[in-house]
């Protein structure tokens, strides 16, 4: 097949699992299949036309008016697609606005089947949004396929709509996981006492939460990740005299020791993440999760099997859950060991031939 990948964002940079997804997505199925990128230029990546790891990469300028980014987008995403030669037999929009909308455009357009990803809980909370209340269901409605991360979020995305529209969206909504590398399995040695969150430093990550059950613990913390909120957090760390320590953005292949070292790795989410990666992560390398009770996790911890669940915005609980893995070093090892069988089952081999007979299914039809 020849595939265009339609995304906002994409590697280099600062961003995050949706993107990181993406370009793993890219890099491997252009080992079988002709793969162009099609998103916005970044202050790591210039606009134009590059190729790298078997694949093109083609930037369009991000405009200086905010209020006209999302016109100016549309208009540059439908040239560059329209000048693609040979023409992509299939789109593969990476989130629904502004990548999806797009594409079902194109699709009605040029012919060209458009399948949207839904990557996340914050694409579907259509009554918080007005703009994908007004083009999110239609999206759905009009491409050729959905797909979402997983059986959770199928559930949600299909409550957000009347239903008497569900029937057709549901006719062709697919769940593919994130996949994963799987890396050696870890040495048997003692593990570090520190505990790791990774992530971007925005509210719905709840790294303030983190911070406030640690200190509640008596617990060390690395948080690796940057965002706005950092110099607030690390403020509040301060405060508290929590003994914090402030990675910094580590891209993805750097994270191997912190993840093999940490007493446990925490997700701290407000509302509902899709498929985390850093969950994922932790759980390949045989760390201990704790994690909030969020859509999208569900279906990768089983509390007190393979990790800890605790609700959202809860310090306490999760100070509790941090100090209870501290104090059972036996019950860590055992849901480490349980979290990493887990993650076995999302090796790229295993969810790579899903998409593709999606795919070729989708484009089949065309």
């Amino acid at each position: 097949m020849n595939l265009a990948f339609l995304i906002g964002q994409f590697p280099p940079g600062v961003f995050g699992g949706a993107e990181l997804q993406a370009e793993q997505w890219a890099r491997r199925l252009a080992t079988r299949h002709r793969v162009t990128v099609v998103t916005r230029s970044s202050p790591q990546a210039a606009a134009g036309r590059t190729t790298r790891d078997g694949f093109d990469v083609i930037r369009v300028p991000v405009s200086r008016w905010p209020g006209l980014r999302s016109f100016r987008d549309l208009a540059a995403i439908r040239r560059v697609v329209k000048e693609l030669e040979p023409r992509p037999d299939l789109l593969l929009c990476f989130q629904t606005f502004i990548s999806g909308f797009a594409g079902v455009g194109l699709q009605r357009s040029l012919g060209i089947p458009a399948v949207v990803w839904v990557r996340g809980e914050d694409e579907l909370r259509l009554r918080a949004i007005p703009i994908a209340r007004w083009t999110s269901p239609g999206v759905w409605r009009q491409a050729r396929g959905v797909i979402v991360q997983s059986q959770e979020i199928r559930d949600a995305l299909l409550s957000e709509l009347p239903a008497d529209r569900r029937p057709e969206v549901a006719a062709h909504l697919e769940c593919v996981p994130n996949g994963i590398r799987l890396p050696a399995p870890r040495a048997a040695r003692a593990r570090g006492d520190r505990v790791l969150t990774v992530g971007r430093l925005v509210d719905v990550k709840g790294m303030d939460v983190v911070i406030d059950a640690v200190a509640a613990a008596g617990a060390r913390l690395t948080i690796a990740g940057d965002g706005p909120e950092r110099q607030r957090l690390e403020q509040r760390a301060a405060r508290l005299r929590a003994d914090v320590r402030f990675a910094g953005f580590i891209a993805p292949g750097d994270l191997v020791d912190l993840y093999r070292d940490a007493a446990c790795a925490v997700l701290a989410s407000r509302f509902g993440e899709g498929f985390p990666n850093v969950v994922l992560e932790a759980m390949a390398h045989g760390c201990a999760v704790i994690a909030t009770r969020v859509t999208g996790v569900g279906e990768l911890i089983e509390d007190g099997v393979n990790g800890l669940m605790v609700p959202p915005g809860d310090p306490r609980a999760l100070g509790a859950a941090i100090a209870r893995l501290a104090g059972d070093r036996g019950l860590a090892e055992r849901l480490g060991a349980a979290a990493r069988h887990t993650a076995e089952g999302y090796a790229w081999e295993r969810v790579e031939p899903r998409l593709e007979a999606l795919l070729e299914r989708w484009e089949a039809r065309a």
